[in-house]
């Protein structure tokens, strides 16, 4: 067995690598996109001129955004599965290989077809949270699950943080103003190198978590059915999968409106906007590096769970209602830590409700609910925004995730015997 902290460190450095690319590529994709939809192709120009559009630029983007959520969706669990077959080392690099030229893809072309098929790749394979997060599970005691998790939160607050300022700073160089005069995006191939570097310390410092015996076991298993299927079938991973879906969904569809909110309210724009983005980052970092510790000590998995999203659905009601400064900055805090104890602490318990050889399928479909959740909210919200203002999507995100503590405090589930 591989030495646990080891195993741990290097997991946590490979996730922050990568979502340090990924944090550069987001801030920037909808203006590229929008950017590129400006010279459709013929068949572009026919949908535009069909459904009548607007703003033909921000519908494409919308499709770019789109594509990348549903194939992560369809991947996710597949790729999670794999990692039980064969191992998590091998997926997990993989994966990164295929983020890596994705975002090669999109810094070399300025043609909107091959930006769609490089956020197809990048989504197929971006299932790798979903592997890196069982490798984790693999590595922890059942009661450290909770604190080795909140490793990969905090790796992702730290990658949200750090990668849209570095994605400022590349594009406002004068070499990438340079290149991006070319046709070529400096940030993007930066994403890329990133990526490829995770998959570079895949090779040389994670070593397989999952043991042989494990791994016979989900061979020999495998005819049981799709990891879905499998999950679902396990008792009390149905309640747990609706509440990460409601849950994420909720929060989605904050993040989707978050800026249209703070413009309409504060005027802000998107430098105002970036910053408050880079708040509630830091505040993840701080919950998943630090605080998630103590609550995982201290506190129980279902009882994290509906604090969470009791501070969650107060934040998001009241978000919107809260006059500018102190009462609308402070309420981001509940938000940021809300999200993270309620996800940290769902992980950690369906990772007890399943036994080892089965991990991999069970963090798979859970990211593949909390992906679902991001292609429902985003939308959700935009349309509540535009039919019925600022305050509906609030409201609405409250509601799901007030339907989801309904959930936690009527969940029952076992630890898993295997």
């Amino acid at each position: 067995m591989p030495d646990p902290k080891r195993a741990r460190i290097a997991i946590f450095l490979t996730v922050f690598v990568d979502l340090l690319g990924f944090g550069i590529v987001i801030p920037l994709l909808p203006l590229y996109a929008h950017h590129v939809a400006e010279n459709p192709s013929g068949w572009m120009a026919h949908v535009n001129t069909a459904f009548g559009l607007r703003d033909p630029g921000a519908f494409w983007a919308g499709v770019a955004f789109v594509s990348f959520s549903v194939m992560q969706f369809i991947a996710s669990p597949l790729l999670g599965r794999l990692s039980d077959l064969v191992g998590r080392r091998p997926v997990l690099w993989m994966s990164l290989l295929g983020s890596a030229l994705g975002y090669l893809m999109l810094g070399l072309t300025m043609h909107y077809e091959w930006v769609l098929l490089a956020r197809i790749i990048d989504g197929i394979t971006g299932g790798n949270i979903a592997v890196a997060q069982a490798a984790m599970a693999d590595s922890s005691a059942p009661e450290e699950r909770s604190k080795a998790l909140g490793m990969i939160g905090a790796a992702f607050g730290l990658g949200f943080v750090l990668g849209p300022a570095l994605a400022g700073i590349l594009s406002g160089s004068h070499y990438g103003i340079t290149l991006a005069a070319k046709g070529v995006q400096l940030p993007f191939l930066v994403a890329a190198g990133l990526s490829f570097i995770a998959s570079m310390l895949v090779i040389a410092w994670l070593p397989e978590t999952i043991t042989p015996e494990a791994r016979e076991r989900a061979r020999n298993e495998e005819s049981r059915g799709h990891a879905l299927k499998r999950a679902f079938a396990r008792p009390g991973m149905p309640a747990l999968l609706l509440i990460a879906l409601l849950a994420m969904s909720g929060f989605a569809m904050m993040e989707g409106t978050f800026s249209l909110m703070a413009q309409a309210r504060f005027g802000f724009g998107p430098k105002q906007v970036g910053w408050l983005f880079a708040f509630v980052g830091v505040c993840i970092v701080i919950y998943q590096g630090g605080l998630v510790r103590v609550v995982a000590k201290r506190i129980p998995e279902r009882v994290a769970m509906g604090t969470g999203l009791a501070a969650m659905a107060v934040a998001l009601y009241l978000l919107p209602r809260a006059p500018w400064a102190a009462p609308f900055l402070l309420l981001l805090v509940p938000l940021a830590w809300g999200s993270g104890m309620n996800g940290t602490a769902t992980l950690a318990l369906a990772s007890q409700l399943t036994p080892m050889e089965e991990q991999g399928g069970v963090f798979g479909v859970m990211n593949a609910m909390q992906g679902l959740g991001r292609i429902i909210g985003p939308f959700l919200g935009t349309l509540c925004f535009a039919k019925w203002g600022y305050l509906s999507p609030y409201n609405v995100a409250t509601g799901c995730v007030l339907v989801a503590l309904v959930l936690v405090m009527g969940a029952h589930g076992r630890r898993a015997t295997a």
